[in-house]
């Protein structure tokens, strides 16, 4: 199976002080031998939202930043993470069509309604957030998308 997790999804993942780490990291365990799919976007994302932790006090450490930064990209040599690649003028197309289907009624952050848009480009099977506004955008546009709590 291949699956797309959105940046809530891979932060929590990622960041033990995440209160939503051990529920996170129990739905990744149980899907370890799948195929996890990133981009450069996700990954940028996920790393600059990671960064941002250490300016809210108590706020991580920028060495566990950068080591939890390393761990990431041993997952993408080793897996199970890998990083496709994408045409991001074919993915800001679909985003405009989405906002403009959607964009009025409902709440969409930019980088929520690129992240669904991704989902033509990747085709996976499996897309997992815990953005509850980005779930519904993505049920909206037919993906196939899981709310983890």
């Amino acid at each position: 199976m291949k699956i797309y997790a959105d940046t809530s999804f891979l932060v929590s993942l990622l960041y033990p002080g995440d209160p939503k780490h051990g529920a996170v990291v129990a739905f990744f365990a149980q899907r370890q031998g799948d195929d996890w799919l990133t981009t450069e976007w996700s990954a940028f994302e996920t790393l600059n939202t990671l960064r941002q932790l250490s300016m809210a006090p108590p706020g991580a450490k920028p060495q566990a930043i950068e080591a939890i930064r390393r761990l990431f990209k041993h997952w993408h040599r080793h897996g199970p993470f890998q990083r496709e690649e994408v045409d991001m003028s074919v993915a800001l197309a679909e985003a405009h069509q989405l906002s403009a289907a959607h964009g009025n009624s409902r709440r969409m952050r930019s980088a929520d309604v690129l992240h669904v848009a991704l989902m033509g480009e990747l085709n996976p099977d499996l897309f997992v957030t815990r953005d509850k506004d980005q779930y519904a955008l993505a049920v909206a546009a037919g993906v196939n998308a899981q709310l983890v709590p």
